[in-house]
């Protein structure tokens, strides 16, 4: 094989991997839009009360959040049909050599879908409590006790700042630790 016909060949092997970059990129860019013409449409099906005298009401955020991020997909469709793409993280700690760690990552994603159940039952601090334990641990917590902690100190003080000085309606406990009597 001649020296061309190798740098040809590389060639068209990273024109095909940059393409099918620039494709999930555009995809991803396509979905967070989605996600934010979603987020605006919901928006609209918050009821406020009535006569209500607030003039910043319940909606303000979230038409806030799906209007920027609407905004931001469409600035970073604009450079990407332009042709900007971003390059490839290349740092010293990051290892290109190994993938995703997709049981890190389910034990994440799975922390964060155990506060549906552990809301309901437990209240909020022992939630938060599950939430950051379980993440900790899938991220590299070295001692479970200290993570679970930490989050009980988190729970504690959000139940605190949030339901207690704020007035929101986060359960101090649920149906399984009605018994506590917070």
């Amino acid at each position: 094989m001649s020296p061309a016909t190798s740098a040809g060949a590389t060639s068209s092997g990273a024109s095909a991997a940059s393409r099918s970059a620039r494709i999930e990129a555009m995809a991803f860019v396509g979905l967070i839009a989605l996600l934010s013409i979603a987020v605006l449409i919901a928006t609209t099906t918050i009821r406020e009360p009535p006569g209500s005298t607030n003039t910043l009401g319940a909606r303000v955020v979230p038409y806030a959040v799906g209007g920027l991020m609407l905004v931001s997909a469409i600035a970073v469709l604009v450079g990407q049909l332009r042709g900007r793409f971003g390059h490839a993280e290349e740092g010293e700690d990051i290892d290109l050599e190994h993938g995703t760690s997709w049981g890190s990552t389910g034990v994440v994603v799975l922390s964060f879908l155990s506060l549906m159940l552990t809301i309901p039952h437990l209240g909020w601090p022992l939630g938060v409590t599950i939430l950051f334990t379980g993440a900790s641990l899938a991220l590299g917590a070295k001692r479970w006790w200290v993570a679970a902690l930490i989050g009980l100190a988190l729970g504690v003080i959000t139940q605190v700042v949030f339901g207690t000085l704020l007035g929101l309606s986060l359960p101090a406990t649920g149906t399984l630790t009605s018994w506590i009597g917070l």
